[in-house]
């Protein structure tokens, strides 16, 4: 807007600089002031808040600047020749034409210059039809300009809105799909977080944290595996709870929960490495797996497993075995065959169990299984 009307101003003070002077450092510093004005309402949103107010100052302000055209014309009308007249007629029509697309947006307002540069020209051209040559014609000219510019304003207007309306159908659209986009994304990581909890709920027995049978058949057969095609001794250290369901019915069920868990923790401390795990087999049932150990130092591991629940020094009144809470353990050891499975190495460890409990308890027991070599226990 301002680069148009400048280029109005330049065009009346090429014509008759003399005049013009002070008319164009007026408009110029009006146009300054409003183009300051529509900054700040856009900086402060005043067009959301206060729209009709705006529109309103936006309608006055196109009523003054088309009321400056045509006063300014009209004024020089007894100082300029017939051709310097008709040439900054035409100047304020092309004017008007060019403005078009800047001020259709707001079609109010385009109208409202309209009607008072073109139309008070035209008027006033019509009026004074006898005192220039092409007054009459020049009328005629410019009122056939309004009603083609406002046509052609009410069509660049609605497409101008229904090309905003599209835009903004779009970018709605848009922002809804990249919300969609980022709920699915969202959802699809809360699900893909509720199967790992799921599956590390399968796996995983709730009241000690070890795992629990179905968590042990998952990774054993890859660990067996590595051992057998590196040719590397595992062991496996089973034991179980001594007297526990006189303890469960002596102290009550809660207690014996908390003792479970107090062994659970012993075992964690010793099952640290990779590979190493520590599992609940069921009940008062626990085992322990360790690649790449020799017989020598389960037996270390499994006395220190013993001692370590036997210093809880869990009172067992019940126990014919000891004041304290005891366990019984089984262990094994072997450079696995290719034919090995865990449920052969875990029953010659439960035979391992068995011997220690029938042998008195609070003890360990070696087991051993039928192709076991003699060098695979690591005396």
């Amino acid at each position: 807007m301002l680069g148009i009307l400048s280029l109005g101003v330049a065009t009346f003070y090429a014509v008759e600089p003399l005049y013009s002077v002070s008319w164009a450092v007026s408009l110029l510093v009006l146009n300054l002031w409003w183009s300051q004005r529509i900054n700040q309402t856009l900086l402060t949103n005043r067009h959301f808040s206060k729209r009709p107010t705006v529109l309103n100052e936006l309608i006055a302000y196109s009523v003054l600047t088309g009321a400056i055209w045509s006063a300014t014309l009209i004024a020089l009308d007894s100082y300029l020749s017939d051709l310097v007249f008709y040439l900054c007629v035409m100047c304020v029509a092309i004017i008007t034409v060019v403005n078009i697309a800047v001020s259709v947006v707001i079609r109010s307002a385009y109208l409202a210059q309209l009607v008072f540069s073109l139309g008070v020209i035209a008027m006033w051209l019509a009026w004074h039809a006898d005192q220039r040559p092409f007054n009459a014609g020049f009328a005629a000219l410019l009122l056939a300009l309004m009603v083609f510019l406002i046509i052609t304003s009410e069509w660049m207007s609605k497409s101008f809105s229904e090309m905003v309306e599209t835009s903004l159908e779009r970018a709605a659209m848009s922002k809804d799909l990249s919300s969609l986009t980022d709920s699915l994304k969202t959802r699809n990581l809360q699900l893909q977080d509720a199967r790992k909890q799921l599956a590390e709920q399968a796996t995983i027995d709730e009241m000690t944290g070890l795992r629990n049978r179905r968590g042990v058949n998952i990774i054993i057969s890859d660990e067996l595996g590595r051992m057998k095609r590196a040719q590397l001794p595992v062991a496996l250290i089973v034991l179980d709870v001594d007297h526990f369901k006189a303890y469960n019915d002596n102290y009550g069920h809660p207690a014996g929960d908390q003792v479970l868990q107090r062994i659970a923790n012993v075992m964690l401390e010793m099952t640290n490495r990779g590979g190493e795990f520590a599992a609940r087999m069921g009940g008062e049932e626990f085992a322990m797996f360790f690649p790449g150990m020799k017989l020598s130092a389960a037996l270390e591991v499994a006395e220190r497993v013993r001692e370590g629940v036997l210093g809880l020094r869990i009172p067992h009144e019940k126990s014919p075995t000891a004041e304290f809470v005891t366990v019984s353990v089984g262990v094994v050891s072997c450079v696995p065959e290719w034919e090995l499975e865990f449920d052969q190495l875990l029953q010659a460890a439960d035979v391992a169990l068995y011997e220690s409990k029938t042998s008195g308890r609070n003890r360990i027991a070696v087991g051993e299984l039928p192709a076991q070599r003699e060098s695979d226990l690591g005396e």
